[in-house]
């Protein structure tokens, strides 16, 4: 089968809402991406907004009002303050078949991580409470082909769902040297349905439907650590590295095969269930992931660094089987300037961030790497406190532009992706001077 054929569709309360929009978001995506079919589907970008809008670098970042999810030994370095932090993402997707001139555009809206990170000792001990997706699948695609003796055939492909960690974090410093970890619950469904409709006008056959639906839940855990080489008065060298080991995920699925009609409202009526397996358990390998990354920074007012990240996604299994998934690479780098921390003028006081990322998919395609790349930039913007508050807020912003696959794949989609961070933070816990 080739990968694609015709694209078939044109067609505390903010805590809890927070929650209920990211478990529900994939759920009611817009985006039609064939590539989600494969491994565990599209990936989430696993950066916050502020790491994002510098090319994603993330190994050797710490900020004492930013939580960077992806090095857990950052926790260490929280300040005084308690900070909640969450991601929303608008991000719209253009898909190019290069044999054709049809293309396909949507948009769909997402919320992309949400953590709660607390000062357990000010920048030597912290722990942080995250939830965020790893990936989503969502398509349906339209495939004609023809069968001798029995004329044309028309598959339709669909899928959805996604999958998500619950976590909780903690890093702790020694010094110059920080470590930390992370652990928590990974679950999530996969939903696959194929269904087939000979095209013939002289003799009947009845249609067919094949669905699998799995569902993913079992622990994980990652880790990472950092390192500050002092070079001068206020100028840093950082060092990190985090990564995870490969890990069987525990998953149970459900395989029907059967002949089918559709009613008068359009729902799958079934004619004859042919096979039937319910709830049959399995493992699901989730590959071994490392990076590293080395950060120079001037003070506050300015940062460049630069990360590479290796995954080995020939190791992914599904029930014992492999997939069109392969070992892949990404390079990272991005920069961050601040005019000037006491600046009386607004937009002195602004972080100013860009980046960009390269390197091919862990998906292939007809044989064929998938390159993707993109560039990004975006804004921290700070907001005006009251004169005797303690609560800090920070709207980071980030505006990427990216590609996957080029002239030598089959499909090209192009993508532009609008990310808005809110960094709400406030001193939650300190002792009374006064009873």
């Amino acid at each position: 089968m080739r990968f694609v054929s015709t694209i078939f569709n044109r067609k505390n309360n903010g805590t809890a809402l927070a929650l209920l929009l990211l478990t529900a978001g994939p759920a009611v995506a817009q985006e039609n991406s064939p590539y989600s079919r494969y491994g565990l589907g599209n990936l989430v970008p696993s950066q916050n907004v502020v790491n994002r809008a510098m090319g994603g670098i993330s190994a050797a970042y710490f900020d004492g009002q930013s939580i960077n999810t992806v090095n857990p030994a950052s926790y260490a370095k929280f300040s005084l303050l308690t900070t909640f932090d969450i991601g929303l993402d608008i991000e719209s997707r253009t898909l190019r078949n290069t044999n054709q001139t049809d293309k396909f555009s949507a948009a769909n809206m997402l919320v992309n991580y949400l953590n709660i990170g607390v000062p357990l000792k000010a920048g030597k001990w912290g722990l942080n409470l995250g939830l965020r997706p790893i990936s989503r699948i969502n398509y349906k695609i339209e495939r004609n082909s023809r069968i001798e003796g029995v004329d044309s055939i028309r598959s339709l492909y669909e899928g959805s769902g996604g999958t998500y960690q619950a976590f909780a974090g903690t890093g702790v410093a020694i010094k110059n040297f920080s470590v930390g970890v992370n652990f928590g619950y990974f679950f999530g469904r996969k939903e696959y349905t194929t269904r087939t409709t000979p095209v013939n006008d002289s003799v009947f056959y009845y249609q067919s439907k094949f669905s699998t639906q799995t569902n993913i839940g079992s622990p994980f855990i990652d880790a990472g650590v950092q390192y500050s080489i002092k070079l001068a008065e206020k100028n840093w060298l950082r060092l990190g590295a985090y990564g995870n080991l490969e890990q069987n995920l525990s998953a149970k699925r459900s395989t029907r095969n059967e002949t089918f009609s559709y009613s008068q409202t359009g729902a799958d009526q079934t004619i004859d269930s042919i096979y039937f397996s319910e709830e049959v358990k399995g493992d699901v390998v989730y590959p071994m992931k490392v990076g590293f990354g080395v950060l120079y920074q001037k003070a506050e007012k300015f940062l460049v660094g630069v990360d590479y990240e290796q995954a080995q996604w020939s190791n992914y299994r599904y029930f014992g089987a492999t997939d069109a998934t392969q070992d892949n690479w990404t390079l990272r780098v991005g920069a961050q300037i601040l005019p000037n921390l006491e600046a009386k003028k607004y937009w002195g006081r602004v972080n100013y961030r860009a980046g960009f990322y390269t390197g091919p998919d862990y998906i292939i395609a007809e044989g064929r790497d998938i390159p993707n790349y993109g560039f990004t930039f975006g804004m921290g913007l700070p907001v005006r406190r009251g004169p005797y508050s303690t609560q800090f807020t920070i709207i980071n912003t980030n505006f990427e532009i990216g590609r996957r696959g080029n002239n030598d794949n089959s499909l090209k989609e192009s993508y532009f992706r609008v990310s808005l961070g809110l960094n709400l933070s406030d001193i939650w816990f300190r002792k009374r001077q006064y009873e």
